[in-house]
């Protein structure tokens, strides 16, 4: 099902890409720029770093694929905001999307399914329970690389508003990159990123830090909040 996915992820990802490629020491000199905390963890691509946005922690690491449409090498990242539960927003690439619904359908169209499986993945869940939402003013040079789904127009709107649209939109290098999967989730008060990269891959490293920076820090400043008083914890990877 995934073998034109796969195509079309993989085309243009030769000598492009392997320019980009870090070594041990500038992944650590960049992160130490920003201020970030960063460990290798035994593998040259798997790696974590971390930092704090709006006040709260955040953490990103490096490492093999967790999703079966994730090919290489993944980035995952999350940032527990402390939004609402009730608050569910997916920013999805429009490709990546296109595919999942396919396997969404297959999936409640067997024989002796009648709902929706709370084993599949939550994205997986989420394209079946939830309409793609669109409002006026969002661009069409968004709408053509992603969809955003989710539970109400409104907190879609207060959470992909021009900034996270500006960063979503920010030029990958190379080009086809930006067809590379992408999946940006608000869900259960946290912000989280998966997407999939070339190891040790600056580029792709600086474009998902900017855009998990950016969707904490709106989450942060945009939607309602849960009003505990829980210590602040680094989230797991």
């Amino acid at each position: 099902m995934f073998e034109r996915l796969r195509t079309v992820f993989t085309r243009g990802a030769g000598s492009s890409s392997g320019a980009s490629v870090a070594s041990a020491t500038q992944l650590s000199q960049w992160a130490k720029g920003q201020g970030w905390a960063f460990a290798f963890q035994g593998e040259p691509a798997q790696f974590h770093l971390g930092g704090a946005v709006a006040g709260k922690p955040w953490r990103m690491e490096s490492g093999p694929p967790a999703r079966d449409y994730v090919q290489g090498t993944e980035l995952r990242a999350r940032a527990d905001m402390r939004v609402v539960p009730e608050v569910a927003v997916m920013v999805i690439s429009r490709a990546l999307k296109d595919e999942l619904e396919g396997r969404v359908y297959g999936a409640i169209t067997e024989p002796l399914q009648t709902a929706v499986d709370d084993n599949l993945p939550q994205e997986l869940r989420w394209l079946a329970i939830y309409e793609e939402l669109r409002w006026p003013g969002l661009p069409a040079s968004f709408s053509r690389l992603f969809a955003v789904v989710g539970d109400s127009v409104e907190h879609a709107q207060r959470w992909v508003n021009a900034a996270m649209v500006s960063h979503l939109l920010m030029e990958r290098v190379p080009a086809e990159r930006a067809q590379a999967p992408l999946l940006l989730m608000l869900a259960d008060g946290k912000v989280s990123l998966r997407m999939e990269t070339v190891a040790r891959h600056l580029p792709d490293l600086q474009y998902a830090a900017a855009l998990l920076t950016t969707a904490a820090a709106e989450a942060a400043q945009n939607l309602p909040h849960c009003t505990d008083s829980q210590p602040d914890t680094l989230p797991p990877g």
